[in-house]
C-alpha cells in the first residue's frame, strides 16, 4: 500500500465508520434480510404446494404453512449472516484505521485524489467480482 492508497483508507475510513459499529452492523443484518427474501421468492418456486384434502380458500393453507417457514427461516438466517459479518468487517477495518493512526499516520483533510498505478487492485477485484456474476448467471441461465 502506497502513501496515496494509505490516505485514501484513511479518509474514506473515517466517513463510513461514523454510524457505528452498531449501525454498521444493522445496516448488514438489513442486507442480509433482502437477501433472505430474495432467497426465499427464488426458492418457492420449488415447493409442492399439493392441495390434497383442500378445498376452497383452505387450498392456500400449504403455501401459508410452507412458504411462511421458508420466508422465516431464510430472512431470519440470512440478516444473523448479515450482522454478523458486518461487524467482522467493521473490527477489522477499524483495527487497520486505529494501527495506521497509532504508527503517526493522520487522516487528510480531502479525499485524495488517485492515479492510475493506484488503481489496480480495485480493477482487478472489479474483473473477478464480474467474472463471478457471469458464471452466476449462466448457471442460473441454464440449469434454472
Amino acid at each position: 500500500m502506497n502513501e496515496r492508497q494509505r490516505d485514501l483508507f484513511l479518509w474514506l475510513w473515517s466517513q463510513r465508520r461514523k454510524p457505528g459499529q452498531a449501525g454498521i452492523g444493522l445496516r448488514g443484518a438489513a442486507t442480509g434480510a433482502l437477501g433472505g427474501l430474495a432467497f426465499a421468492l427464488i426458492m418457492a418456486g420449488d415447493i409442492d404446494f399439493g392441495r390434497a384434502g383442500y378445498a376452497g380458500l383452505s387450498a392456500i393453507l400449504p403455501l401459508i404453512e410452507r412458504g411462511g417457514l421458508l420466508l422465516v427461516l431464510s430472512v431470519g438466517a440470512f440478516a444473523g449472516l448479515g450482522f454478523l459479518l458486518a461487524n467482522r468487517v467493521f473490527a477489522s477495518q477499524e483495527a487497520m484505521y486505529q494501527a495506521m493512526l497509532a504508527s503517526g499516520a493522520r487522516v487528510p483533510e480531502q479525499k485524495p485524489v488517485m492515479q492510475g498505478a493506484d488503481r489496480w487492485p480495485a480493477i482487478a477485484v472489479a474483473i473477478a467480482v464480474a467474472v463471478i456474476a457471469g458464471f452466476i448467471l449462466f448457471v442460473f441461465v441454464t440449469l434454472g
